[in-house]
């Protein structure tokens, strides 16, 4: 369940307990221990009549006993910074609903659930990428996921549910066949399209690109709707100032700056030339732009 759609009632364990602050505004009310997740709170957490325990046992009962209690070590983490996990929660609820939301697996048990995976060798290669091993110490990582996600939410509420999806591995092409009544082409199409927007975003990679291309990219591919060619032309006219901006002018900013988006995931410092072995052809298939020629 992604951030913002866990159950809009409040669970009783919360309406009754005395550390849920009953007395500020609806939208303000929250479980003290969680909205100040310092290590002593989080340990206090533990003895509360919500049992976390028993939350992150249903949250992850399609993975196994394990998981869950590689997620609950997690949070007992000492070394976690309580503003910045106070910060990924994001819009989640801050009570016991939390743990019903997407942040436990993104921020829990998902390398738990990866390594399970690489130990039975059935490596989930549809989910969405994120950085190499070595930087998930990085404490950057958990507001940058976030900002990401929700910036594909704003551009594709679609996608950004199928990236979460993906993230918790209960993505499945039949249920979003049936839902956009669609062929299971366009549902892997709209998959990788979203993929590549996580990616570009986490990785920040329109940054990286001349000012041109990053506003022609960005007005094709990461504006709210999906615009065809002609509306990101017109926007792109009026970000540039350019009015007299052709058709044609657009489209070969367009390429050059999707190609060049493509060649900065393949860094050692984004997705690698590995996984961009895997996603490249997808990529470029959606973007709509042409394979590299022979080298």
């Amino acid at each position: 369940m992604a951030h913002g759609r866990a159950a809009s009632e409040l669970p009783p364990c919360c309406a009754a307990c005395e550390l849920y602050e009953k007395d500020a505004p609806a939208q303000a009310r929250h479980c003290l221990l969680i909205a100040h997740p310092t290590l002593e709170n989080r340990r206090h957490l533990l003895t509360m009549p919500c049992n976390v325990e028993e939350l992150l046992e249903r949250r992850f009962r399609s993975h196994g006993p394990d998981v869950a209690r590689d997620a609950l070590v997690s949070w007992l983490e000492p070394a976690w910074d309580p503003e910045i996990l106070r910060a990924s929660f994001g819009n989640a609820p801050l009570d016991a609903r939390l743990w019903l939301t997407s942040w436990p697996y993104l921020y829990l048990g998902r390398n738990a659930v990866r390594r399970r995976f690489r130990d039975s060798r059935e490596q989930p290669w549809s989910e969405p990428p994120e950085r190499p091993d070595p930087d998930e110490d990085d404490p950057t990582v958990p507001g940058r996921v976030l900002r990401a996600l929700e910036t594909v939410r704003a551009v594709d509420p679609v996608g950004y549910t199928m990236v979460v999806e993906l993230m918790r591995g209960d993505f499945e092409v039949a249920a979003w066949r049936a839902s956009l009544g669609c062929s299971d082409a366009t549902v892997t199409d709209r998959k990788y399209l979203a993929i590549y927007r996580y990616s570009v975003l986490f990785f920040e990679v329109l940054e990286s690109l001349d000012p041109e291309g990053r506003a022609a990219l960005a007005a094709r591919r990461f504006s709210p709707g999906d615009p065809g060619d002609g509306e990101a032309l017109k926007a792109l006219r009026t970000s540039l100032r350019r009015p007299a901006l052709g058709l044609a002018d657009f489209r070969d900013l367009y390429r050059r700056a999707a190609s060049a988006s493509l060649a900065a995931l393949a860094q050692t410092d984004a997705l690698g030339e590995e996984s961009m072995g895997r996603f490249d052809g997808a990529f470029r298939r959606v973007l709509r732009i042409a394979e590299p020629g022979p080298r």
